[in-house]
């Protein structure tokens, strides 16, 4: 019965997947049937004539159909056509390695398909050095555009024009000295100069901690970011001012206060003469304590701005101020006296530890550092065509 079940299941099978294989032809989805049909017939060694014919109509039909298609495209008076016309012959080359471990094709029935094989080779090979031509001559021309009215966009897709061709091959002519001659019309360069204005001791310092901004980070394919004092063939310039710097003198203020509570000490029994009652006496003690906060403050700011300008007009397309600012904090508090009269408020607050304050040196040395910061935030935020 078991045997009788699965015999009915595999005829529903075949029937549906024939089904199936012609819907695709009837709809014209040669591809997806030909791939299918080469499929099922794989490894088989009872191939279903469905299958066979069906392989037999989608290759004739596919191939009728690229062949039509490459005439269509008329390459020769539209070379721009040149690498569609590769990719289709290519196409008819690939179904024919798939089909050749198929051959001779006899279903089980009998049935013998008949495919045409024919070499492609020249035609493909005329197809590449055709392709290879076209797109050489395309970023030949956008590289003289480029040169002539500076359009980095035209130089960009000159080298993709030149990328191509290392798909079918390399070191085509001079495409690798037009590659780089494609990238170096194509980048945007971007100069960074620093103008020190800071009278200060500080001053070289803080120069020279912009000189550690990550530049690399900022570069991208078709941006490079340096300082360059000399501005060679910059497009951009950025212009770092560095204006004012200032300390505050160090201040430091004390507050002593004074906290009291009455505490429980004892408690003692004794016995009324009237009525010999026990009566509980409560025996309380004043505390205080003496509680100092010593407060130290010192600030130190530095005031720049940034200008981003267009180096081949000279035209300030930005400007920007950066303030940058550093604030001490120190703080202490300690009693004298008893612990129990402090508040709830008081004991979270005690700390005995007081930081010393910081000098000029080490104030500036944090501004360096937030001005790197906020300099590099802004040049890492405009958009550089």
């Amino acid at each position: 019965m078991k045997k009788f079940v699965y015999m009915i299941l595999a005829v529903f099978s075949i029937i549906a997947c024939s089904k199936s294989i012609t819907k695709m032809v009837e709809k014209g989805e040669y591809d997806k049937a030909f791939n299918y049909a080469i499929k099922k017939l794989a490894g088989e060694k009872n191939k279903k004539t469905e299958y066979v014919k069906a392989l037999e109509n989608t290759y004739v039909k596919l191939n009728s159909s690229t062949l039509k298609e490459i005439d269509k495209l008329n390459a020769s008076a539209r070379p721009e056509n040149w690498p569609k016309v590769l990719q289709l012959y290519t196409s008819i080359e690939n179904r024919q390695d798939k089909l050749e471990p198929l051959l001779p094709l006899v279903s089980e029935n009998g049935y013998k398909a008949t495919f045409e094989i024919k070499s492609y080779r020249n035609a493909i090979m005329d197809a590449e050095n055709n392709t290879c031509e076209w797109y050489y001559n395309n970023a030949l021309t956008l590289i003289a555009r480029s040169e002539k009215t500076g359009d980095k966009i035209a130089a960009r897709d000159a080298l993709a024009q030149l990328k191509n061709i290392d798909r079918y091959k390399q070191d085509y002519k001079d495409s690798q000295r037009l590659k780089d001659r494609a990238y170096s019309l194509g980048i945007t360069r971007v100069s960074i100069q620093v103008f020190n204005n800071l009278r200060d001791f500080h001053s070289d310092n803080i120069e020279r901690s912009l000189f550690d901004m990550p530049l690399s980070k900022l570069d991208k394919t078709w941006l490079d970011v340096v300082f360059d004092a000399r501005q060679i063939n910059a497009d951009y310039l950025v212009e770092v001012e560095l204006k004012d710097i200032f300390f505050t003198p160090e201040r430091e203020r004390m507050h002593t206060y004074t906290e009291s509570k009455e505490v429980l000490i004892s408690k003692d029994k004794s016995k009324n003469g009237n009525d010999s009652t026990w009566v509980e006496k409560q025996v309380f003690e004043k505390v205080k304590a003496e509680i100092t906060e010593v407060f130290r403050e010192k600030q130190a700011e530095l005031h720049g701005n940034v200008r981003i300008v267009n180096a081949r007009t000279n035209k300030t397309l930005k400007t920007v101020p950066v303030n940058v600012y550093h604030d001490f904090k120190g703080y202490s508090c300690g009693y004298i006296g008893d612990k129990r009269a402090l508040t709830e408020e008081t004991s979270k607050k005690l700390d005995t530890y007081l930081e010393s304050f910081p000098s000029n040196f080490v104030m500036s040395d944090n501004l360096a550092e937030a001005l790197k910061n906020a300099v590099f935030t802004e040049i890492k935020n405009y958009r550089f065509e």
